[in-house]
This record gives C-alpha cells, sequence and structure tokens, in this order.
C-alpha cells in the first residue's frame, strides 16, 4: 500500500490531474455510448406537424402504451416512434381514422359528416376543399416537391349572366431543390385537368420563396404552352442529334462519335391567304342564243308622199293596181358565259420552323491492329468520310437553300476516365441509411475512448507499477546476505520511484555481468591478455 501511495505521489499534481480528468471523461462517455446502444432506434412517424396534430398523435401513442420521441424544428414538430413497431403503427393509426389536420384535407372530409345537418353552402365548401386538398396531395408526390398548397376558385353561373366566369388557380409548392419548366407544366396540367372548367392558362405557380414559376396571364400564347423559346431550340437540336448519332454510331460505334447541333428557329406565325386564277383553264358556264326574225306587208306605202303625186296634171292610181310594199327583220344574239379556274388558298405557318441549320461531328481516328498487337492509327479515306456526310445530310434534312452546313471531321478522341464518374454515380446511388451511419458513428467514438483509455491511463499505469513484494526482495536478501548491510533490503516508501529506477538499472547490471563471466570462462586466455593491455594502458 505504501508503495502504491509512493507512486501515486510521484506522478506529480499535473500528471495527476492529467489522468483522473482523462478518467472521468472515458467514464461519461462510455456511459453515454452504452446508454445510447441500449436504446431501441426510432424512426420518424410523422413530421412537419403543428401543435395539436402532435398533441392529438401523442396522446393516441400513450394511449396504447407507445413510446416515441418529439423533436421540434421550424415551428412544427416530429414525431420518432421505434423502427420495428413503426409500419404497425401507420397502419394502425389509419384504421382508427387518424387524419393529419394540418395537412391537405381530401374527400375524407365527407366520412363523418351528417348530410341531414349541412347546409348546401357547406357541401360546396366542402367539396371545394377536398378537391384543393386531392390535388395538393397529388402535387406533393412528384420528385422534388416536398409539400403544396392550391386554392381553387370556381365561380358559379349567376341566373342573368351573359358570360361565364373562368375559373382561377394558384398553387405554391415548396420545393428545396427548385423544380424546372417541364415539372412545372406538369403542375400546370395536372391542376386544369383535375379542375371542372379550369384552363391551363389560368394556373399561377409559385414557390415557397415567393418567385413565379408560371404565370396565370399568358392567355392562349402558344409559345408559352410549348415551354419558351429556349426549350423548344434544345428540343430540336437534341433530336437531330439523337437522329445523327443513331445512324452514324451503327457504322463508327457510339464511342467513337460526337455531335454537336445548332438549330436557328423560326418564331414568326404566319397567315396567308392566296386567290390564285389561271387564265388558261377556261370553262363553259353557260351559253344562251336568241333568233329574231320579222316580215311586214303594208299597202301604205304604196302612196307614199312624192313629188309625183303632188302634180296637178298627174293622174289618178288605183291603189288596188299598185303591188303592195314588203318589209323583214332578223336578229340572232349569243351570249356565253366562261368561268376561270379559281384557287383559295389559306395557309398558316406555325411557329418552330427551322431557319438554317448546323451540325458538327467528330469521328475518333480509325486505328488497325499491328505486328505486335499495338493499335496503328489508319486514317479514312475522303470517300468514307464523304459518305458518312451524305447520310448525315440524308438525316437531318439538309436544305441548301437554307444556309446549312454540314462538317465531317476526323481527329483522335483521347481517352476518357470514367472510373471518377461511375464512383460518384455509384455513391449518389447508394445513399446510406441514416440509423446505420449513427451506429458507425458510435462504434468508432467507442473505439476512440477505448484508445484513449488505454494510452491515457492504462499505459501510465502499467508503466509505473512496482513489482510484486516476494520478487523484490529475493534480490534484496541475496545483497543483504552477500554485503551484511540489511538496510538495502527494501526502498524505502519516501522513494519509491527512484529505487525502483535503481533496482531496475541492478537487474540490467546484473545480467550484463553474468554474460561477461561466461565469456571470460569460455575464453580465459583472451580475456588475460585483453585485461594486461588495459591496465598497460591506465598505466
Amino acid at each position: 500500500m505504501n508503495e502504491i501511495l509512493g507512486m501515486i505521489r510521484s506522478f506529480g499534481i499535473a500528471r495527476l490531474g492529467a489522468i483522473i480528468g482523462v478518467t472521468l471523461g472515458v467514464a461519461v462517455a462510455m456511459a453515454l455510448i452504452v446508454t445510447r446502444v441500449a436504446q431501441e432506434p426510432m424512426t420518424l412517424l410523422y413530421a412537419d406537424l403543428d401543435l395539436k396534430d402532435g398533441q392529438d398523435l401523442a396522446a393516441r401513442l400513450d394511449q396504447d402504451g407507445v413510446k416515441y420521441e418529439v423533436r421540434e424544428a421550424r415551428g412544427t414538430v416530429s414525431i420518432y416512434a421505434p423502427r420495428d413497431k413503426a409500419a404497425d403503427l401507420k397502419l394502425k393509426l389509419a384504421g382508427d381514422g387518424f387524419v393529419v389536420r394540418s395537412k391537405s384535407v381530401g374527400y375524407e372530409i365527407f366520412d363523418d359528416q351528417d348530410a341531414l345537418g349541412t347546409t348546401s353552402f357547406q357541401q360546396n365548401i366542402n367539396r371545394l376543399r377536398a378537391l384543393e386538398g386531392e390535388i395538393a396531395r397529388t402535387i406533393s408526390t412528384i420528385a422534388g416537391v416536398r409539400s403544396a398548397r392550391v386554392h381553387l376558385v370556381l365561380p358559379e353561373r349567376e341566373l342573368f349572366a351573359r358570360e361565364a366566369q373562368e375559373a382561377t388557380a394558384s398553387i405554391v409548392v415548396d420545393a428545396p431543390a427548385g423544380l424546372d419548366k417541364r415539372s412545372v407544366r406538369a403542375i400546370v396540367n395536372l391542376a386544369a385537368s383535375a379542375t371542372p372548367g379550369l384552363s391551363p392558362a389560368r394556373v399561377t405557380v409559385l414557390d415557397s420563396a415567393g418567385d413565379l414559376l408560371a404565370s396565370g396571364q399568358e392567355g392562349d400564347d402558344p409559345l408559352a404552352a410549348s415551354g419558351g423559346v429556349d426549350e423548344r431550340i434544345a428540343a430540336t437540336e437534341a433530336r437531330i442529334r439523337r437522329t445523327v448519332e443513331d445512324i452514324v454510331g451503327r457504322i463508327v460505334g457510339p464511342e467513337n462519335l460526337r455531335v454537336q447541333v445548332a438549330a436557328d428557329l423560326d418564331f414568326s406565325r404566319v397567315t396567308e391567304t392566296a386567290n390564285i386564277i389561271d387564265p388558261d383553264s377556261q370553262t363553259v358556264l353557260s351559253a344562251s342564243t336568241v333568233e329574231d326574225s320579222s316580215n311586214a306587208n303594208d299597202p301604205a306605202l304604196t302612196r307614199g308622199v312624192t313629188v309625183a303625186n303632188q302634180l296637178p296634171e298627174a293622174a289618178v292610181v288605183d291603189p288596188q293596181a299598185i303591188a303592195p310594199a314588203t318589209s323583214s327583220a332578223r336578229r340572232t344574239e349569243e351570249t356565253t358565259n366562261y368561268e376561270m379556274t379559281r384557287t383559295v388558298r389559306n395557309e398558316v405557318r406555325e411557329m418552330g420552323g427551322i431557319k438554317r441549320l448546323s451540325v458538327a461531328v467528330a469521328l475518333n481516328l480509325a486505328t488497325t491492329a499491328g505486328a505486335g498487337g499495338a493499335l496503328i492509327p489508319a486514317p479514312r479515306t475522303e470517300e468514307e468520310l464523304a459518305r458518312i456526310e451524305t447520310l448525315v445530310r440524308s438525316a437531318v434534312g439538309y436544305n441548301a437553300a437554307r444556309g446549312d452546313q454540314i462538317d465531317v471531321v476526323e481527329t483522335a478522341f483521347k481517352p476518357a476516365n470514367a472510373e471518377p464518374e461511375g464512383l460518384l454515380a455509384a455513391a449518389a446511388g447508394a445513399a446510406p441509411d441514416p440509423a446505420l451511419v449513427m451506429r458507425g458513428v458510435e462504434i468508432a467514438a467507442l473505439a476512440l475512448v477505448a484508445l484513449a483509455f488505454i494510452a491515457f491511463v492504462l499505459r501510465p499505469l502499467l508503466s509505473g507499477a512496482p513489482l510484486p513484494a516476494s520478487a523484490s526482495a529475493a534480490p534484496a536478501q541475496g545483497r543483504e546476505i552477500a554485503s551484511g548491510q540489511s538496510q538495502a533490503a527494501l526502498p524505502s516508501p519516501a522513494g519509491g520511484l527512484e529505487n525502483l529506477i535503481e533496482l531496475a538499472d541492478g537487474k540490467v547490471k546484473a545480467s550484463s555481468m553474468k554474460r561477461v563471466a561466461d565469456v571470460v570462462k569460455a575464453h580465459s586466455t583472451e580475456s588475460a591478455g585483453i585485461l594486461k593491455s588495459w591496465i598497460r594502458q591506465a598505466s
């Protein structure tokens, strides 16, 4: 006991305090880790609940005697339950009719209502709420959307109103990573299709940051409905690029081909009306002929007023003796109506036509196997490149009048190292389980604590521990018999550390002396010569 106290006193205050602190820290850490490991793993049961829903759920779990944890974040609470019971709890709660009121309410709002005590106004409001909730739930299932709120305005047709008001919708989505235009258009069309009388042009979409994703004032703009200029250009270029890669890749291999397409599209909408008449193509539409003929005999014409009749000497002529006068008339009229060939053409050129097209095709340098198995460059001939260019022209619909340009170039590709991309894809695809990660962290922390305990506690104690009393007393007794001094039998408690060092040093010296003695016995002559030379040098 005295030796242990002496060893402890020999450590000093600083070293002793460090050992005590490390020991306490290791003990506390091990206690926490053991407590954590002993706890039952918890998993998320319901998230983002308001206080009222959290209270209802906690009361149900308490009533069933289920352990749970409540965690608060951003003004909402999340309920965690034992991992092996989470699925059963969800099924049981759903069977009991538990509904999260803070979330969107769907058609289950009609399950617990008394139809006899509900007015038509309440029925209409509940129908609108149910429709909004169902649409919000469907939108929340889209990848990247955490939650959604939908507001519908469905005006009723008034009795004497001439025109009905259009339905409108406003949608707010919570998407932490953002939404692309295709997802926004999908949300707009989903809401319009699920709501009677709602047009996609009357749907407004916002994100949780207040940014406008889709405006409800776009009207019937076909460009807006088709996704904008950039997306139309990108879609056209991608379609042409896939066409070229498909046809040329079968010849040179997909890995030996790179294609880039630049398309200039015409986004002007033109309506033309043409009325074309062909003068060389006459057709008789109708023809008519009118013939008119007349004959007249007038005796009075024979007694006309003449100079001869007025002479006094003229004899009286008998009218019966004079031949009657005759008059005739004939008229022919022909009318022909012709119809010219007329062509009326109404032409509407929609936006999105290709004004100019440029395609660049890069082919990897062809190689062939050499004598030693090495690859030797074997460039393609001009005829092969010309045939490939002809295929590209035919595939993309080359039009020289538009100023299209097709370039096919053969060059050596640099080898691409796909290993890092593969590793990143594998790492991104295999998302670790948070519970397993937490368990690994706990095991690593336990290992670090154990190493710290060994390095800072056990190792100093073992390095400074005294020898057993029997082992230390035997050499002391031997020295006492040999020298006759009983004071050297045991080290004093006051100089415990120094005596231990001297004891170890004496053991080392005794072992060395024994080896030297054995060598001298085996080689006595050589040892005597060495001793004589040492004596001469000393003298």
